[in-house]
């Protein structure tokens, strides 16, 4: 009789030892799971328009730095050089930007814009502004709650008209400071002004 009690208390000792194995098992598979899923840039979003490929080029080194996903914002109508011509009055870009209620439609969409907390928005500067299709784009999506970063390519013209356009179309993000950088200084000044936002990797 007392060998049977052993056994069997031997067998309910092995089963409940099994059981917190596999209890301590699937616990850390889940940790690995979240952890995987909260990697870093995993809730960020570079989105930029790009008419000469200046914009491209930062927007793309952000986006390394950040480990975010980048999203090209192209016109459904794609700029030609006379299109782009500032010195020509009739030029779409410069009729464009001197009409309030321009809004060049985009080719394609972001699906998934609400599953990114952070969206860095690049731009060149067109007349001290971002260009219309932008307008277009903050036209398009619910960016309530969310953390826009303004960078912007120029020459010599800022990105503050264009940081305050965002924040009056955008009235329910945090939309932080502006960077404008050029082609020739892009990562240097993307690292220092990620610093400055408190957003550096």
């Amino acid at each position: 009789m007392k060998k049977i009690i052993y056994v069997l208390t031997a067998c309910i000792m092995a089963f409940a030892l099994a059981a917190c194995g596999s209890s301590g098992s699937s616990e850390n598979e889940g940790a690995q799971e979240n952890t995987q899923g909260n990697s870093a840039g995993g809730n960020s979003l570079v989105v930029y328009f790009s008419a000469t490929g200046n914009t491209e080029s930062a927007a793309e080194a952000l986006a390394q730095m950040q480990g975010a996903e980048l999203y090209e914002i192209v016109p459904e109508d794609p700029y030609t050089d006379e299109d782009l011509d500032y010195n020509d009055s009739s030029s779409r870009a410069t009729t464009e930007q001197n009409d309030e209620t321009a809004r060049p439609a985009i080719s394609g969409e972001i699906d998934n814009i609400e599953d990114y907390d952070t969206v860095y928005v690049g731009f060149p500067i067109w007349w001290n502004d971002m260009p219309k299709i932008m307008y277009t784009f903050f036209d398009t999506y619910d960016f309530s709650g969310k953390t826009i970063a303004p960078f912007c390519t120029s020459g010599g013209s800022g990105i503050s008209e264009a940081v305050n356009n965002i924040e009056e179309l955008e009235p329910s993000a945090t939309v932080v400071e502006g960077l404008r950088t050029s082609p020739s200084g892009a990562e240097a000044d993307i690292a220092d002004w990620l610093e400055s936002i408190g957003a550096a990797q």
